[in-house]
C-alpha cells in the first residue's frame, strides 16, 4: 500500500480549491467524490486538464512530465488496453530505470496492482496529462489502416466506437490530437519532420509550443489521415495542397484547413482550427478605443467607398472585418462575400466561398457577385492586381466595400496598392479610411508583476505622446498555472484608423512619400498604432518590450527618408543609365535566421568568401542592426518569429533603405513568392541552399544598378 501524499485524496481537494478559489458549494461536491472521479474535476472548477496535471504534480511533489519521448515505451509487463483503462504509460528511461506515467497518482487499488505486477522491481512514479498518455497509446503498433473511412471534404464525426478505435488506431491519434488542440485554444497544428522524428506543435496566443514527437513512419499515417479528411491526394507528397473539412470536436462544430508542403526533411502539414459556435465579438473587446470604434462604424455606415483592413498574416484582420460587418444592418442591405474560406456566419448576408475544385475560383465568384449589384461587398482580402481592380472599381460605383490586406501599418498599405496597379487618384478618391492593426500577449492578470519603468523602458516609449507611466507591468518569469507558465493569457489589438479626409487626399495625390504622408497624421494629432500600445501599457495589459518589439520599432523616427514610390523610380532608371552600386572590397551582408544550424553554415560559407557577415536572429533584431550599420546586401529567412521577412521588407521600404534582399525560404508556395516579389524582394532561394547557386545569386545582387 502506497502512504504519504499520494494516500491522501481528500487533501488534494482541500488544495485545487484554495488554487483555484472555489465556493463553498463546488468545494462540497468535490468532498463527495472519490479519487476515480478525478477527471470531473476540470468540469467543476473550471481548469483545463493540463493545469489539473501540474495540481496534481505540485500536490503529490512528483516530476509534471509534459513531453513523453515514445521510444522510451515499454508495455510489458502491461497490455495497451489496460494502460488506455487507467491512463497510464510504463517507461524506461534514459538510465534503463522503470517509470510509470499516470494522470490519477490517487487511485491506491491501481497503485497496489501496479507493484504487484512489477514482482517486486523498483519502479518510479510520474505525472502526465490523461490525453498525453492517450496519444502515445495510439501511437504505439500503429496500423496501415488509416485509409479506412475516408471521405470527400465536407462534414465529419470524429466520435467513434471503442471497436472502430482499436481496429483503426490512427484514426483514434487524430481524433485525440484535434481535442487536445481544442481544448488548449490552439489555432493551428503544425505536423513537422525533423531529423530523427516528427514534431507536433500547437500555436497558442500566437506562440507555437512543440507538444508531441512521434516517430517517422506514425507521422506520415498521421498525415495521410487528415489529408484524406480534407480530401486532398495523399499520393501526392512534393506539391503544395489545400483543402478543408468541418469535424465535431467536443460537440462543437470545427472548420479545419489544411496546408501541405514539401522539406527536405518530408511533407508538412497545417491545420487551422475555426470555432463556428465562436460569434463575432464587438470592436471594443478586440481592442479598439470607443473614439476608434465611433470612427469605423461612421465609415461603415457611408453610401460608397472603401474600407480596408490590414495588417500581417495572424494580425486578426478577418476577426475584425466579421465584428464589424455584425455592426452593420444587413437586414435592410445586401450583403455578399467573396470568402475563402467562410470563417463566421453573418446574418442575412450571401455568404460565398471559394471551391476551386468544383470551378467556384475567385475571380469567377467575384465577377458574379459584381453582376448582383449588392450594397456592401465583403472581399476576403486583396490579393492580386484583379481583385484590386476589381474592390476599387465597385466601392467607386455607389457601393460599400470592406477588404483586408497585408501590410504593415494604413500608410503603406498606398504603396502596397499602388504595386498593384492603384493610382493615387483613385486611391485618394475610393478610400474611405484604412484600419490597421497588430495582435500583442495580454500580460496574465494573476501573476504579471509591476514596478516603475527601468531606464531602456522610458527610451523606448519617451518618443510617444502622453506623461511617462509610473508604473508599467511585465511578465512574471515562469508564469503561474493559470497562464501555463507563460506569463501571458490571451491577445488584443492595437489599431489606427486614418480617415481619407481632404488634406490626407490631397497628399495622396500630390505624390507625397509614404513616411511624409505619416508624418502629417502623426504631427496634427492622429491616434495611431504605436499610440494604442502606449495606453495599454499604461493600463498594464501590455509590458514595454512587447510592445517596443512588436510596434515601436516599425514606426519611422521623426525627419526619417520616405520610403520612394515605384513610379519615381522607374523614371530616375530610364532618365540615365544605372551606376553600379559601390560595393567594399570585402561586401557586408546582414543574414537574419532563426535557425542556429543554418547560421552557422551561411557564416562558414560565406566567410570563406570573403564576406563580411553580421547575424540577426529575426526581423526586429535586423531592423535594430540596420540602424547602427550600412550593409550591401541581407540574406533573410521567410519564416520567423516576431518580425518576419515580408515585414522587414516592408519596414525596409517605409523607411526608405534601398538594400537587395535575397529571400530563403523551406516553403515552396507559389503566393509566398508573389508576396516577396510584390514587396521588392531581389530573389528567392529555395532550402536546402545550394552552395553555387546561392554565391551566385549574391554575387550578382552585389552587382544590381542602385
Amino acid at each position: 500500500m502506497m502512504s504519504g501524499p499520494l494516500a491522501r485524496f481528500p487533501g488534494f481537494v482541500e488544495f485545487i480549491c484554495s488554487k483555484t478559489g472555489q465556493n463553498q458549494l463546488v468545494l462540497d461536491q468535490l468532498k463527495q467524490m472519490g479519487s476515480t472521479d478525478l477527471f470531473r474535476f476540470p468540469e467543476l472548477t473550471g481548469i483545463t486538464e493540463e493545469i489539473l496535471a501540474e495540481f496534481i504534480a505540485e500536490y503529490c511533489a512528483l516530476p509534471l512530465l509534459t513531453y513523453i519521448n515514445p521510444s522510451q515505451i515499454h508495455l510489458e509487463p502491461f497490455s495497451k488496453n489496460f494502460c488506455r483503462a487507467h491512463h497510464l504509460v510504463p517507461l524506461k528511461d534514459e538510465k534503463g530505470r522503470r517509470v510509470l506515467a499516470l494522470a490519477n497518482p490517487f487511485n491506491l487499488e491501481l497503485l497496489d496492482s501496479l507493484a504487484a505486477r512489477f514482482q517486486g522491481q523498483p519502479f518510479e512514479i510520474r505525472v502526465a496529462e490523461r490525453q498525453t498518455i492517450a496519444f502515445l497509446l495510439v501511437e504505439e503498433n500503429v496500423d496501415d489502416s488509416e485509409e479506412v473511412g475516408q471521405g470527400a471534404s465536407g462534414f465529419i464525426d470524429l466520435l467513434k466506437s471503442e471497436r472502430e478505435l482499436e481496429k483503426f488506431p490512427i484514426i483514434h491519434m487524430a481524433s485525440n490530437l484535434l481535442h487536445a488542440a481544442a481544448l488548449r485554444k490552439a489555432s493551428d497544428i503544425h505536423i513537422e519532420p525533423k531529423d530523427a522524428h516528427i514534431a507536433v506543435r500547437f500555436r497558442i496566443d500566437g506562440d507555437m509550443n512543440e507538444v508531441y514527437g512521434i516517430k517517422k513512419e506514425t507521422g506520415v499515417k498521421l498525415i495521410s489521415r487528415f489529408k484524406v479528411l480534407g480530401g486532398l491526394d495523399i499520393s501526392e507528397k512534393r506539391k503544395p495542397q489545400d483543402g478543408a473539412v468541418e469535424v465535431t470536436i467536443d460537440h462543437r462544430i470545427f472548420k479545419l484547413r489544411l496546408a501541405t508542403s514539401s522539406t527536405p526533411k518530408g511533407e508538412c502539414l497545417i491545420i487551422r482550427l475555426l470555432d463556428t459556435s465562436v460569434k463575432p465579438r464587438s470592436l471594443d473587446v478586440l481592442g479598439m478605443s470607443s473614439a476608434q470604434v465611433k470612427s469605423l462604424i461612421g465609415l461603415a455606415n457611408r453610401q460608397a467607398g472603401l474600407i480596408l483592413i490590414v495588417g500581417s498574416t495572424g494580425s486578426g484582420k478577418t476577426t475584425t472585418i466579421y465584428s464589424l460587418l455584425a455592426q452593420m444592418n444587413c437586414a435592410t442591405k445586401s450583403l455578399i462575400s467573396v470568402e475563402d474560406p467562410v470563417e463566421y456566419r453573418i446574418p442575412f448576408a450571401n455568404q460565398q466561398q471559394v471551391n476551386e475544385k468544383a470551378g467556384l475560383t475567385f475571380e469567377s465568384l467575384l465577377k458574379s457577385t459584381l453582376r448582383q449589384d449588392p450594397d456592401i461587398l465583403f472581399l476576403g482580402e486583396v490579393r492580386d492586381p484583379f481583385s484590386a481592380k476589381s474592390s476599387f472599381d465597385f466601392a467607386s460605383t455607389g457601393h460599400v466595400t470592406v477588404t483586408s490586406l497585408h501590410t504593415a501599418n494604413a500608410t503603406t498599405a498606398i504603396f502596397r496598392l499602388e504595386r498593384l496597379g492603384i493610382t493615387r487618384e483613385n486611391i485618394a478618391d475610393t478610400i474611405l479610411g484604412i484600419v490597421a492593426q497588430k495582435l500583442l500577449k495580454k500580460l496574465c492578470v494573476h501573476c504579471k508583476q509591476t514596478g516603475p519603468p527601468t531606464a531602456a523602458e522610458k527610451e523606448w516609449l519617451v518618443r510617444f505622446r502622453g506623461e511617462m507611466p509610473s508604473t508599467v507591468a511585465r511578465p512574471k518569469a515562469g508564469g503561474c498555472v493559470q497562464c501555463n507558465h507563460s506569463g501571458y493569457s490571451g491577445r488584443e489589438g492595437v489599431y489606427e484608423i486614418i480617415e481619407f479626409d481632404a488634406e490626407i487626399t490631397a497628399r495622396i495625390r500630390a505624390g507625397q512619400s509614404i513616411s511624409e504622408i505619416r508624418g502629417f497624421i502623426e504631427g496634427r494629432g492622429d491616434y495611431l498604432m504605436s499610440h494604442s500600445a502606449v495606453d495599454k501599457v499604461r493600463q498594464l495589459i501590455f509590458s514595454p518590450k512587447d510592445i517596443y518589439e512588436k510596434v515601436l520599432v516599425e514606426e519611422p523616427e521623426a525627419g526619417e527618408a520616405g520610403a520612394e514610390r515605384e513610379e519615381d523610380i522607374v523614371q530616375e532608371e530610364t532618365a540615365a543609365k544605372p551606376a553600379r552600386r559601390e560595393v567594399a572590397e570585402h561586401p557586408s551582408i546582414l543574414v537574419v535566421e532563426d535557425d542556429r544550424d543554418m547560421r552557422l553554415l551561411l557564416r562558414r560559407l560565406l566567410e570563406s568568401r570573403g564576406y563580411e557577415i553580421i547575424i540577426a536572429e529575426d526581423g526586429v533584431e535586423a531592423l535594430l542592426t540596420l540602424g547602427k550599420k550600412k550593409f550591401d546586401l541581407i540574406l533573410s529567412d521567410v519564416n520567423m518569429p516576431n518580425l518576419n521577412g515580408f515585414k522587414l521588407l516592408e519596414m525596409l521600404s517605409q523607411k526608405g533603405i534601398r538594400i537587395p534582399v535575397l529571400f530563403l525560404t523551406g516553403q515552396s508556395r507559389e503566393e509566398d513568392e508573389i508576396t516577396g516579389f510584390e514587396l521588392g524582394a531581389f530573389d528567392y532561394i529555395k532550402k536546402p541552399v545550394q552552395k553555387e547557386i546561392l554565391l551566385h545569386r549574391i554575387r550578382k545582387a552585389l552587382q544590381t544598378p542602385s
